[in-house]
């Protein structure tokens, strides 16, 4: 069973040392991004808790376009999706990717810790909802298109400076083009869910606990 695992995970992330570079720079965003707020000035913070109550309550007076949000929601992963995916065609470009990255992470860590500075222990349970499932898949979206975009730099580095000609560039060209694919699907996955799932879950933890 580990094995089938281990199998499989390697197939999906080719690269160890890329795999743990990209998870480290999404853990070090999340971390980041949970720490952020202990810096913030306290009007910084009171403007974070009105901005999370005022989404909670618009939520329960379902005062929120879902098609809107919706549609939004798949605009802005698309554009980050094709973002990485395109830099990952340039040397140069390692240097954005390693920034968006990082940044998904902080907005992600962020956005919990904004969640526990309003509502303290019942902020656990909100981060929670709203995280899952639309978050945890676009940490995991995040986590392929980032290793292999880092892959194809790698190949282009070695093609343009150490002279590899290997037919394997080739090849992972069109797993790359696949990937893409795969990424744009789960993408309308997570928009579906955080636009749809998430306000009807949310607005039942809010009558309930709030």
């Amino acid at each position: 069973m580990n094995k089938n695992f281990s199998r499989a995970l390697a197939t999906i992330l080719p690269s160890k040392r890329i795999n743990l570079f990209v998870t480290f720079l999404i853990l070090l965003g999340i971390i980041s991004g949970s720490l952020y707020l202990v810096v913030l000035s306290k009007d910084d913070k009171s403007l974070v808790i009105n901005k999370i109550t005022t989404f909670m309550n618009n939520i329960n007076t379902n005062n929120i376009n879902n098609l809107e949000a919706f549609k939004n929601a798949i605009i802005s992963n698309f554009i980050f999706i094709m973002i990485i995916w395109v830099f990952g065609f340039s040397i140069i470009g390692i240097f954005v990717n390693i920034f968006l990255v990082y940044f998904k992470g902080f907005t992600i860590g962020f956005t919990i810790s904004s969640f526990i500075l309003t509502y303290k222990y019942k902020g656990i349970i909100s981060s929670f909802i709203y995280m899952f499932p639309g978050g945890i898949i676009n940490i995991i979206i995040t986590l392929i298109v980032g290793v292999y975009s880092f892959i194809l730099t790698s190949y282009l580095f070695r093609m343009l400076f150490m002279r590899d000609k290997s037919n394997s560039m080739h090849r992972f060209l069109r797993k790359y083009f696949i990937i893409l694919i795969i990424a744009l699907c789960l993408s309308l996955i997570a928009a579906a869910s955080e636009s749809f799932l998430v306000p009807s879950i949310t607005k039942l933890f809010v009558k309930i606990f709030i």
